[in-house]
């Protein structure tokens, strides 16, 4: 008799650790259920597959006392004016813009594009400007050092332009040496050139 009260206690406890296990089961599943619902919601509304404005809208969430607070009521840019059953129907009628004289002069349309490019090409220029400027002041300051000899003999080699910016960023003693040792032709050109103004950079 003990024995058999042991074993349906036994086969009873086996029983509800079977049902509890079962339950257990069931309510793992729906959670799982429940996450892949929620990840398939939110993945939706990421990829704008579901419309949440547009549900909001049709069923009008936002006068819900709980959910409403989660949703703003769509706004007119307008206020309503009551409708008076008495107005003028003159003052009813709709109010039609004049004509517009086909004499209005034309507005000349500029594409913000080529302004764009306009102050970057002057930018560009101005610094390619100054570059030149470097340059020129640094080969004038090494003909400067050198013998008025050895200067004359590379200078010789040069266009008169190049010869110029050079000549026109030197010291003026060194600039004397330098016109006394060209060929005479030259140096007139040169001087008449400076003269002028043409092609003198600025110190």
């Amino acid at each position: 008799m003990a024995q058999k009260e042991k074993k349906r206690e036994d086969n009873s406890i086996n029983e509800k650790k079977k049902s509890s296990l079962n339950i257990f089961k069931i309510i793992a599943i729906m959670l799982v259920l429940l996450m892949l619902s929620a990840v398939g919601f939110a993945v939706g509304v990421y990829l704008k597959l579901i419309d949440i404005p547009g549900m909001a809208e049709k069923w009008k969430l936002y006068d819900y006392p709980v959910i409403g607070q989660y949703f703003t009521k769509p706004q007119m840019n307008f206020e309503p004016v009551p409708i008076d059953d008495q107005q003028d129907p003159q003052a009813m009628a709709p109010v039609v813009n004049p004509p517009v004289p086909a004499t209005l002069p034309a507005v000349q349309q500029v594409n913000p594009a080529l302004v764009i490019n306009d102050i970057e090409k002057e930018k560009l220029a101005k610094l390619k400007q100054q570059e030149d400027n470097k340059r020129v002041s640094k080969l004038a300051r090494l003909y400067g050092a050198m013998k008025a000899e050895d200067a004359v003999t590379v200078l010789n080699k040069l266009n008169d332009a190049d010869v110029l910016a050079i000549l026109n960023k030197m010291e003026e003693d060194q600039v004397a040496k330098i016109l006394s040792l060209m060929e005479t032709t030259r140096a007139a050109r040169l001087t008449e050139v400076m003269l002028k103004g043409q092609g003198a950079a600025t110190n």
